[in-house]
């Protein structure tokens, strides 16, 4: 028998990129002021992004992330795309 991937769906949340933002800004010593309005910042691109999509693969999702954070905050991107490694 072939062993099939579970697929997992999840709701976008506009707030869970903010959260994960920040809490990826904190790691890398952003200043909490401007961490928010890079997290605002990003959130609203996404969300535009996302609109008219009907499905998004997270793969996709964290690529727009890091790339809007790539031109706010390098240092957020590289925690954001780092979060899950040991460095």
């Amino acid at each position: 028998m072939a062993s099939r991937k579970k697929k997992i769906t999840y709701e976008y949340s506009s707030d869970g990129v903010k959260r994960s933002i920040l809490r990826n800004a904190r790691s890398a010593k952003v200043a909490p002021g401007w961490a928010k309005q890079i997290a605002d910042r990003v959130a609203k691109e996404v969300d535009e992004w996302i609109a008219d999509k009907e499905i998004v693969t997270e793969a996709d999702l964290r690529k727009k992330i890091i790339k809007e954070l790539e031109t706010l905050s390098p240092d957020i991107a590289f925690a954001y795309k780092n979060h899950d490694k040991i460095i």
